[in-house]
């Protein structure tokens, strides 16, 4: 597999890019926004010249059920956009969410987020989007999230199916659909369920952690990589047991938590005799002065 993230540079140059994410040890990068057309071709072809792979093109947090039309219609106007801008750049995989039943915003926790009038939208949506930008080399994928769709590896092989379409894909986030203490408690027979069901199509997984409240109710939270519950050991044995090369890319975390992560994923990498492709070149010295800033992808 090939591990990525974010770089927490200012960076724009492509050739400082591409040295710091090598430092980093990734082979692996999130494609950065940009608006220039010559600056994007230099932007690929420095990081194809490096051999890492521009792993993802963020469409998230963009509602596809919005339930006001003019909104929706705009968001999925700017989700195919983003994916004939990525398909253009080589990008493995646009990243999408799932849609929230409400106007003004996404992410929204309701009932008829996962009704089966929202299934039967989003099934249109996406093949429309997929039918009218036709991508050669980007796959299309939705995130899996605990409150919108796909909230599970069963829900997300029903999408599949239904959806029709080569071009769309598994994005694998486990610990976004860790949503109950049977899943925390048990992520390695969790992590081998989702595997099992939909390893065929997964194509970028995603690297935080999460951890559990001692509470009268349930409360589960995120943390970064390393620093929760859970089950690495199986999760990376899962991913590097698909036929295809996928991306792993770490987030939600501050520079100075990447340092700690890093150090986890590669130590737990080395115990299972596992090499994260293009990191021969990495310095772990390289965030000794790490700030605790967040990463926000960079936009030109």
């Amino acid at each position: 597999m090939r591990l990525g993230g974010p770089t927490f540079s200012e960076a724009r140059d492509p050739k400082e890019l591409v040295e710091i994410h090598q430092k980093l040890g990734f082979g692996a990068a999130f494609a950065g926004y940009i608006e220039d057309p010559g600056r994007r071709a230099e932007h690929v072809a420095a990081f194809k010249e490096a051999d890492i792979v521009l792993a993802e093109y963020g469409s998230y947090c963009i509602n596809i059920l919005d339930t006001d039309p003019k909104v929706r219609a705009t968001n999925i106007a700017t989700i195919s956009e983003n994916l004939r801008r990525a398909d253009e750049m080589g990008v493995r995989c646009c990243v999408i969410h799932g849609g929230s039943v409400e106007t003004g915003g996404w992410g929204a926790a309701n009932p008829e987020n996962m009704s089966q009038a929202s299934f039967d939208t989003t099934v249109k949506i996406v093949q429309g989007i997929l039918d009218d930008v036709q991508p050669t080399t980007t796959k299309l994928l939705m995130e899996t999230e605990s409150y919108l769709l796909p909230d599970g590896p069963d829900e997300y092989l029903a999408l599949l199916k239904a959806i029709d379409r080569t071009s769309f894909a598994v994005h694998f986030d486990p610990v976004n659909i860790t949503s109950s203490p049977r899943r925390f408690y048990f992520s390695g027979d969790f992590l081998k369920q989702c595997f099992a069901t939909l390893g065929a199509w997964i194509v970028s997984c995603h690297a935080k952690d999460t951890n559990i409240v001692d509470h009268a109710s349930v409360q589960l939270t995120e943390t970064f990589v390393g620093d929760g519950k859970l089950d690495y050991d199986t999760y990376l044995t899962e991913i590097t047991k698909l036929s295809s090369t996928p991306t792993l890319m770490i987030e939600h975390l501050s520079g100075a938590q990447m340092k700690q992560g890093l150090e986890f994923l590669f130590a737990k990498a080395s115990e299972l005799g596992i090499v994260f492709e293009g990191s021969d070149k990495r310095d772990p010295s390289y965030l000794d002065n790490a700030s605790d800033e967040y990463f926000a992808p960079h936009i030109e």
